[in-house]
């Protein structure tokens, strides 16, 4: 659940400003940075030449040698909070470029150390990374999650949620700044998934801790999204049917052909999810191959699917939640699996291990045995208790945006984990909150959303859309050039059947092909209001 191509070395060498080398001394006498509502436990401080982080999927794309830093890490405690913090910034020795940058996480993990930070390094970034005072696990937080007593860790929930966000910054800049002997010129946050829901916590919460924000897939309505990927699985235990993965491919399969052309090219990508009608029950009693063998799709499977992409509904048939988008794979959120003979569903990792030490405070509730009535409670008693500390969805940025930050929020809208309706309705809801405060003014002169046509989540996966090659250079040169971005290049990842570009067009504008030139080409598609 997070991707670091963000920071594409292409794309980012032009923008670069490389400052001068510092006395290696420097990295020895670190000044102890102030975080307020904190103690500083200790400041360790040492110097690496040419080292080398392996690669680490789907975090860290390459290897990445030659790397000259000065490591810096900051443990930090809470009052009166029982935690441990531990703050990892990387200093480059020789290329810094006056920019610093802070990472987010992914999954149940508020960042991943050395994987987060090598590139950005590489770079030239001073770049910061944190634990927020967890496992590290990113998992499984049931190391964390529960006290002694049984009952919910909230301190450290609420480091996971948006403190160490804040943490981060304030100890990041500060050691920028003692090291370098100047603070940097400009302070950047990126992080997709967890990440993304980490960036829009700092700009709601701590608007000048960032000057740009660049969040991919964000998690924003986390106690009710997270509850909503238990849906299929309620879904699939209601029936007592448990469909296989080539059974649900085909119906993707069916919707994206279906769909597919109504943009004008047959790219095998669903250019408008949220208007395809295709209906699942078309595909009852036709033969799809699966393996070595030939079966017939149920009029069962295809009620499963139905309400998979209706989305979760209370007893009473009104929605609570967005259903998955057509042409976003299935499988991960339906998933099933056989011991011993007999089958059962396979609940997803975060929406499981959520339910399980957060929501229900028993880590041995089973949520494959989730119907459709406990699903209502579960989703209810998820928002009711933890909203507030866990999502990230106050609309109002004026704050942030009255400091001059910046922010682009992109999403797959092939996302078969965070639905990319999500961030269409908090867009929509930083929209109207600055017209009831009587400012009706561009939103587009500081915030911009992209979404991807045929983009899974974070783009790691394989994905038949064209995905965002720079959205961080594109973030660099709008705080630090004033170039708004209006669109996103993007191509297809090196798996894809089909390789082309596309420009992704902002909110609420779409690419359309012009009717001549190759369409596989960027250069040949233009934006339009649908």
């Amino acid at each position: 659940m997070h991707y670091s191509v963000f920071l594409s070395l292409v794309g980012l060498g032009g923008l670069a400003r490389r400052a001068a080398a510092v006395p290696v001394e420097s990295c020895n006498d670190i000044t102890p940075p102030i975080v307020p509502g904190a103690i500083i436990r200790s400041v360790k401080s040492r110097i690496y030449r040419d080292h080398s982080v392996p690669a680490f999927t789907p975090t860290l794309l390459q290897n990445i040698t030659h790397l000259n830093i000065c490591e810096v890490n900051v443990t930090l405690s809470h009052w009166n909070e029982d935690d441990t913090v531990l703050v990892q910034t990387w200093l480059p020795l020789g290329n810094w470029n006056s920019r610093y940058l802070a990472v987010g996480g992914g999954a149940w993990a508020a960042g991943l150390g050395q994987f987060d930070l090598a590139l950005p390094a590489s770079q030239g970034y001073a770049v910061s990374s944190t634990n927020a005072g967890l496992s590290g696990n990113p998992i499984d937080p049931s190391d964390w999650a529960l006290k002694p007593d049984g009952t919910v860790n909230y301190g450290l929930l609420k480091n996971f949620a948006s403190r160490s966000v804040h943490d981060m910054a304030v100890v990041g800049k500060a050691v920028t700044s003692s090291f370098y002997k100047v603070p940097a010129k400009k302070a950047y946050f990126n992080g997709c998934s967890t990440g993304g829901r980490q960036g829009l916590a700092a700009a709601q919460q701590y608007p000048s801790d960032f000057d740009g924000i660049l969040a991919g897939a964000p998690a924003i309505y986390w106690s009710e999204y997270v509850i909503a990927e238990l849906w299929p699985q309620a879904v699939m235990k209601d029936a007592n049917y448990y469909p296989s993965t080539c059974e649900l491919d085909a119906f993707v399969s069916a919707a994206v052909e279906s769909c597919d052309g109504k943009d004008g090219v047959t790219d095998g990508v669903i250019t408008e999810p949220f208007t395809c009608e295709y209906d699942p029950f078309t595909l009852v009693g036709q033969r799809t191959e699966c393996g070595k063998e030939s079966i017939v799709i149920s009029q069962i499977a295809a009620s499963i699917v139905s309400k998979i992409w209706r989305g979760p509904t209370d007893s009473r048939g009104k929605s609570l939640w967005y259903g998955m988008p057509k042409g976003a794979s299935l499988a991960e959120l339906a998933a099933m699996k056989t011991v011993n003979g007999t089958t059962t569903g396979a609940p997803f990792f975060v929406a499981d291990t959520w339910a399980r030490n957060f929501v229900k405070t028993d880590p041995s509730f089973d949520t494959s045995q989730l119907d459709i009535a406990g699903f209502e409670k579960l989703f209810s008693q998820s928002r009711d208790r933890f909203g507030h500390i866990m999502d990230s969805s106050d609309p109002n940025l004026h704050p942030f945006k009255k400091g001059g930050g910046k922010v682009i929020i992109w999403h797959g809208l092939s996302d078969q984990l965070i639905y990319p309706q999500d961030s269409v309705r908090y867009f929509r809801e930083v929209e109207r909150n600055f017209k009831t405060k009587g400012k009706d003014e561009d939103l587009g002169n500081f915030i911009r959303l992209f979404l991807a046509p045929g983009v899974d989540h974070c783009g790691f996966g394989k994905s038949a859309g064209a995905v965002p090659t720079d959205p961080f250079g594109a973030l660099l040169a709008w705080v630090e050039d004033e170039k708004t971005p209006h669109t996103l290049d993007a191509h297809t990842k090196a798996d894809a059947l089909t390789q082309f570009s596309r420009k992704i067009c902002h909110y609420p504008s779409v690419a359309k092909y012009k009717g001549r030139g190759n369409t596989n080409d960027s250069k040949n598609y233009i934006c339009a209001i649908p």
